[in-house]
């Protein structure tokens, strides 16, 4: 019996490696429930594998379930990049020994669940043997992979009752008893109808009046003090009226006949 003994590694977790031994005549998919047993994974309907060349640049894909898919790549004939849908290979029909051609074979498997992981694997063994066992089987396991924190399910009716509105809580009263005693207040139609009446009364008996604004008559001048009246007795009309001139000159100029005061 021929055996390939794959090594599985992962990038992100450096303490993680798993060695599964499988048989060349079982597929993909056996393969994918070896490694969900032996990485304690859930099931999952997301899963992929890619054969790969030593760079582990992916070729051909094998998928969980039948899935149509496009991709988009260069076309040398007419000079541009086209869309081209492909079938990815279904595993449950994919034997391992039609796409192993390398006794290095590498491959990438990429788990798409609740995390989402991806693991590089090599074939580091081919081993003949005439024993009789159960294969595959996971012959050696270290490291675990952390795993993302599970909500508690909350059961429908107690989600019910926490996503239920909380009663609206009745308006406060301005004071106490403010309630009953607006609620006894009526309103007495003639008693409204004889207060407008005495509001009428006293805006007609209140009514203002603006002062009259008195207007200057047109007999009457403006008094200003450097006009003169013509009747005023002391007006003087020319200097030949006073007897004495030098008396004038006294009265009007403190004149005390010194040239300097020229």
């Amino acid at each position: 019996m021929i055996i390939y003994r794959f090594r599985l590694t992962s990038d992100d977790h450096e303490d993680f490696l798993r060695e599964i031994e499988i048989q060349p005549v079982q597929t993909f998919l056996d393969f994918h429930q070896a490694i969900l047993s032996c990485a304690n994974l859930e099931n999952c309907e997301n899963a992929l594998f890619y054969t790969t060349d030593n760079k582990f640049k992916k070729k051909q894909e094998f998928s969980f379930k039948y899935q149509k898919k496009q991709v988009r790549k260069y076309d040398e004939d007419i000079d541009q990049v086209v869309t081209e849908t492909y079938v990815p290979h279904l595993m449950e029909e994919s034997v391992l020994k039609k796409f192993i051609d390398d006794p290095h074979q590498r491959l990438i498997y990429e788990f798409t669940g609740n995390d989402y992981f991806i693991f590089f694997i090599e074939l580091f063994k081919i081993i003949k043997t005439d024993e009789c066992f159960s294969l595959p089987r996971c012959v050696n396991a270290k490291g675990e992979l952390p795993r993302k924190a599970v909500l508690p399910v909350v059961p429908e009716t107690e989600k019910a009752e926490a996503d239920a509105p909380l009663p609206a809580a009745p308006p406060k009263a301005f004071f106490p008893g403010a309630k009953s005693m607006f609620s006894e207040m009526l309103e007495d139609e003639s008693e409204l109808a004889e207060i407008e009446g005495q509001l009428d009364d006293i805006l007609e008996e209140d009514t203002l009046t603006l002062p009259e604004k008195k207007v200057p008559s047109a007999d009457l001048k403006e008094e200003d003090p450097f006009l003169e009246e013509e009747d005023d007795p002391e007006r003087m009309e020319s200097l030949d009226e006073f007897d004495d001139i030098e008396d004038l000159e006294t009265k009007h100029g403190n004149f005390d006949g010194d040239t300097d005061d020229y």
